[in-house]
C-alpha cells in the first residue's frame, strides 16, 4: 500500500500558492509563513526580498528557479539577518507544464524530499548530500541555497574533472545501495516508497518521444555531412530504430528485472553541485524505480568526454560496484546474518551491471544527444529557439546552422559509443 500524498500529515497544504509568481516577483507573506513554520517560530518579517534567476536559459525543463535574497526578523523584531532561498516554480507556459507534466514532477520531488531521501539515507546510515527542503506544494518549492555552503555549478561546455567524476559515481552508489539495504530489511516500507513514486503513462509522453526524433534526425543529418564510410554505418545503424526508440526505452526502463533501486532520474551536470570534489544533487523531480544502470547510463553518456569514457569506463564501472559493496555492507551491519549479506552482494557483479548497461546503451544515448545542445548553445541561441516555439519546430536545417564543430564531434563520438556498446 502506497503513501496517500494528498492526506500526509508531513506534507504544508498550505499557501498553495507560488511563493514566486510567474514575473518573479516574490510574494513575502508566503516566504515568511513558509520559514516560520520550518523554522518553528511564531512570526518571520521579511523585508527588501530581491528576487533573480537562479540558472541561465536552456538549462530547466520542468520549472523555473529563484534565487531570493532577503533580510529579516523573527519574533520580536529584533536583530535583523540576510538569508536566501531557492524557489523552483512551474514554467508559466501551460504548454510547457502540459508537455513535461511539472505536477506530477513537483509531486514526485516533494515526496522524494520529505518520505524517500531520509528513509533511504536512515538505511544505509550515511546521509545522502541534497539540500535542505523547506516547504513545496503544486506551485512551488523551496529549500536552501546551497551556494551558501560554497557549492556551485560547473562549466557545462567542459568536460567533467576526474575527480569530480567520482563523487558523482560514489553518491550514486550511495542512493542505490540504500534502496537494495532497505528493501531487504524493511521490505514493506520500501514497497510503499516505490508504489508512491507516480508513473506517467507511456501514452502521455509520445509529445517527448517526437521532441527526441527530432534530435536524432538532427544525429543522421551530422553524420551524413560527414561523408565517411563509418558515417555511412552509423546511419544504417540509427534509422531501424528512429520510430521506436522512445518505447524502447520505457520498456527497458519498466523491466522487471532482478536488481532494481530507487533511482535519481536525471543525474546530469546541470543538476550537480559542486564544493571542490564533493557534490550534491538537485532536481529529485524524475525520480523513478529501475535498474541501477538506468542512473548510471544517463550519467556516463550525458556528462563525461567521449574520449574519456571510451578509455576509462571499466575503472569507472569498478568504482561504482567497489562502493554499492560497501554502502550496502556498512548499512547491513548487525541487520543481518553475514550468509544473508554475501546472498544480497552475490549477484552485484561486474558482468551484472556490465550487461544492464548494455540494456540501457539506447537510454544513455537518446538522452546524450537529446540534452547536448544545452552544452554549446549561448543563450542567444535559446531565444532563437523560443521565438520559433520551440526546438521541435525548428527544421533539421535551421538547427544546424546553430551547430559548433565541438558539438558535431561530439554527436558523432556518442554514436560510436553507443554502436560499440550495443553490439
Amino acid at each position: 500500500m502506497g503513501v496517500n500524498h494528498e492526506n500526509n500529515p508531513s506534507e504544508i497544504q498550505s499557501p498553495m500558492e507560488a511563493v514566486v509568481d510567474t514575473k518573479g516577483e516574490c510574494k513575502t507573506d508566503l516566504l515568511e509563513k513558509v520559514l516560520a513554520r520550518f523554522w518553528e517560530k511564531e512570526a518571520v518579517h521579511i523585508k527588501n526580498a530581491k528576487t533573480e534567476p537562479a540558472t541561465s536559459k536552456g538549462t530547466n525543463f520542468t520549472s523555473d528557479v529563484w534565487r531570493v535574497n532577503f533580510t529579516y526578523t523573527v519574533d520580536d523584531g529584533k536583530d535583523p539577518h540576510t538569508d536566501c532561498v531557492v524557489v523552483k516554480t512551474r514554467p508559466s507556459c501551460e504548454e510547457t507544464r502540459k508537455l513535461m507534466h511539472t505536477k506530477t514532477a513537483f509531486t514526485n520531488e516533494i515526496f522524494a524530499y520529505e518520505h524517500v531521501i531520509p528513509a533511504l539515507s536512515f538505511h544505509v546510515g550515511v546521509p545522502l548530500r541534497v539540500p535542505q527542503f523547506y516547504h513545496g506544494n503544486d506551485n512551488s518549492i523551496v529549500f536552501e541555497d546551497m551556494q551558501k555552503r560554497s557549492f556551485k555549478t560547473i562549466n557545462k561546455k567542459l568536460a567533467v574533472e576526474w575527480n569530480q567524476v567520482w563523487s558523482a559515481i560514489e553518491e550514486m552508489a550511495k542512493l542505490h545501495a540504500a534502496s537494495i539495504v532497505m528493501k531487504k530489511t524493511a521490505p514493506e516500507k520500501f514497497e510503499a516508497l516505490t508504489n508512491s513514486i507516480i508513473r506517467i503513462p507511456v501514452e502521455d509522453t509520445e509529445p517527448l518521444g517526437d521532441r527526441q526524433r527530432n534530435a536524432l534526425d538532427t544525429i543522421l543529418k551530422v553524420l551524413e555531412e560527414s561523408k565517411t564510410p563509418e558515417a555511412t554505418k552509423l546511419i544504417d545503424m540509427l534509422k531501424p530504430i528512429s520510430q521506436n526508440a522512445w518505447l524502447r526505452q520505457k520498456d527497458i526502463i519498466d523491466d522487471e528485472v532482478p536488481i532494481r533501486v530507487i533511482n535519481h532520474g536525471s543525474v546530469w551536470i546541470n543538476n550537480l553541485l559542486y564544493r571542490n570534489d564533493m557534490i550534491t544533487l538537485l532536481d529529485w523531480q524524475h525520480i523513478v524505480y529501475s535498474s541501477p544502470a538506468h542512473d548510471l547510463s544517463f550519467f556516463l553518456y550525458v556528462n563525461i568526454d567521449t574520449d574519456f569514457l571510451a578509455n576509462k569506463k571499466q575503472k569507472l564501472v569498478d568504482f561504482y560496484l567497489s562502493n554499492l559493496h560497501q554502502f550496502i555492507f556498512d548499512g547491513c551491519v548487525n541487520k543481518i546474518t553475514a550468509e544473508e549479506l554475501n546472498e544480497l552482494l552475490k549477484p552485484l557483479t561486474s558482468e551484472w551491471i556490465n550487461a544492464e548497461l548494455k540494456r540501457f546503451s539506447i537510454y544513455g544515448f537518446m538522452m546524450a544527444q537529446w540534452i547536448t545542445p544545452v552544452f554549446y548553445w549561448s543563450e542567444a541561441v535559446f531565444q532563437t529557439i523560443a521565438e520559433k516555439g520551440g526546438l521541435e519546430n525548428m527544421s533539421v536545417e535551421d538547427r544546424m546552422k546553430h551547430m559548433t564543430s565541438d558539438q558535431r564531434d561530439r554527436m558523432i563520438k556518442l554514436t560510436k559509443l553507443f554502436a560499440e556498446e550495443s553490439k
